[in-house]
């Protein structure tokens, strides 16, 4: 598995994968997907987490400690490659500079699909970093956009971390992988002031998601496209 400190540039050699994770901090794939990733993971597709800041504005942070963390968190969950884009944390903003590197970076990925951060979620990052995400896989898409990379978007967009309160339009069982996602988020000391009690959280929350579709664990995902389905 490689991992990548920086924002990768045009000549990197970064996988193509069938799931690209696009989230504000390192911790957040882990905390609101993890246990999707990790399926997905075990089930042989190519997962890719690209964290957009270092969260370096968090209040355990310590130098480089949280992506030392970071890469030990998506080793546990068996992803293919993890980068960081290194936004500033606690100030993303979703302005044309900022959707043109985020641009380049779905256009390297080439991901079937995109996770993106629920906009209602509380965190001031985390209405940018959805913006941000959806537009840049919408101009990614677009051939005449520039002369560097072939133009890729994204077939689907899903949102992550949506609040309690939201509905969502689908819930992943995650049952089978919970105990990666517990390990993935142990990884990390520079997350939570109490480490038990925030896992002990977690793990409320995925209970109380499996049970809206009858299984154990369960994470939520919102999107706005569609659902394809039959009544009967």
């Amino acid at each position: 598995m490689v991992m990548n400190r920086l924002a990768s540039h045009y000549l990197d050699n970064i996988p193509e994968v069938d799931l690209a994770v696009l989230l504000p901090h390192p911790g957040d794939a882990e905390y609101y997907c993890g246990g999707t990733i990790a399926k997905l993971a075990r089930a042989g597709k190519r997962v890719a987490i690209l964290d957009l800041t270092a969260g370096e504005a968090g209040s355990f942070s310590l130098g480089e400690l949280k992506l030392d963390e970071a890469d030990l968190a998506a080793a546990a969950l068996g992803v293919l490659w993890r980068g960081s884009i290194r936004f500033p944390d606690g100030r993303l903003e979703d302005t044309i500079m900022s959707r043109m590197t985020v641009t380049g970076e779905v256009k390297r990925l080439r991901a079937t699909t995109v996770v993106a951060m629920n906009p209602q979620h509380p965190h001031p990052d985390s209405l940018a970093a959805s913006l941000l995400v959806e537009n840049a896989c919408y101009l990614a898409g677009l051939t005449k956009l520039d002369d560097y990379l072939t133009a890729h978007r994204p077939e689907r967009i899903v949102f992550a971390g949506a609040p309690a309160f939201t509905a969502p339009s689908f819930v992943v069982d995650i049952t089978d992988c919970f105990d990666q996602k517990i390990a993935a988020l142990r990884a990390y000391t520079t997350l939570f002031a109490d480490p038990d009690a925030e896992i002990a959280r977690v793990e409320r929350e995925a209970l109380r998601t499996g049970e809206l579709v009858g299984v154990r664990y369960g994470e939520a995902f919102v999107q706005r496209q569609p659902l394809r389905g039959d009544l009967l």
